[in-house]
């Protein structure tokens, strides 16, 4: 297949982001897949069947984007043809028993990263020019119960979206946002892992304020990820953004998203009584 260019993919390590780098190289694009360490970028590479650069990048380290541009300037020629911002994390659990630290760090990964990154590798993006697709989530549609700071980073990343497409307009750079439904990946799964930590630590009585939630949402990501679509809806979308003549603006990526884009299009009292439904127990009563 024809070298169709230099693309950087973020959060590269493991899940979508490791699918997405080695799709892309066996589409023929070079790809430089930024890791956090250095083993997963020796697993890409025994995986690989195209040209796969590992480069170590944790988008929230200033030295990690400063080293990780000069090695994608000096082997390109100053030239990206595309950047796939996908790093992100999962956090999962009631908003007033979330701590605040845990919601600073995720949005330095899932808003700051997409901002740091997009900034530092636009030169590069302009000299050809190239595109960017950022990996949204349905939650950057419909913001659902005990997703609310999960589902706020992915609006943001919406919203800057929105905005980089025409301010990049000028320049013809393309901003597309991939938005997954449920996709297969052990990310919920940890998030609830991570939640039941947090509960350990608790006295009894906060403890008991969404302990119905907390069981609720156990059993439904269990069922979600169970029936959770295979990554080639998402790597199908990311390839035709950053390969169309005319790439949409989004893409509702999964057999889940028709579904879940008609809820969030519901009046708001009518989608509230429908998330609702999702969280079986009454979170009043234990």
């Amino acid at each position: 297949m024809a070298d169709r260019g230099f693309v950087l993919v973020t959060g590269a390590s493991r899940g979508l982001g490791r699918s997405l780098v080695l799709h892309l190289a066996e589409r023929g694009f070079s790809v430089f897949a930024g890791v956090r360490r250095t083993s997963d970028g020796d697993g890409l590479l025994r995986s690989a069947s195209g040209d796969i650069r590992p480069v170590l990048l944790d988008v929230t380290k200033a030295e990690d984007l400063s080293a990780a541009e000069s090695v994608v300037r000096r082997a390109t020629g100053g030239r990206l043809t595309g950047l796939v911002n996908n790093a992100g994390t999962y956090l999962l659990g009631p908003f007033e028993q979330t701590p605040v630290g845990d919601v600073e760090r995720l949005f330095r990964v899932n808003v700051l990263g997409v901002v740091t990154v997009t900034q530092r590798f636009l030169p590069l993006l302009r000299e050809v020019p190239g595109r960017i697709v950022n990996i949204s989530s349905v939650n950057g549609k419909l913001s659902i119960p005990f997703t609310s700071f999960y589902s706020a980073s992915k609006f943001g990343v919406e919203a800057l979206s929105d905005a980089l497409r025409v301010e990049l307009s000028p320049w013809n750079i393309h901003v597309s946002v991939v938005e997954p439904g449920a996709a297969r990946t052990d990310i919920r799964a940890q998030a609830v892992a991570s939640w039941a930590d947090r509960r350990a630590a608790m006295e009894p009585a906060e403890l008991d304020l969404y302990a119905p939630a907390f069981a609720s949402l156990r059993d439904l990501i269990a069922n979600i990820d169970q029936g959770a679509a295979d990554h080639q809806y998402v790597l199908e979308a990311v390839e035709h953004a950053l390969t169309a003549d005319s790439p949409n603006t989004r893409y509702p990526a999964g057999p889940d998203m028709p579904q879940l884009m008609a809820m969030a299009a519901l009046d708001d009292r009518d989608r509230d009584a429908a998330l609702a439904k999702l969280i079986a127990r009454d979170n009043r009563t234990a």
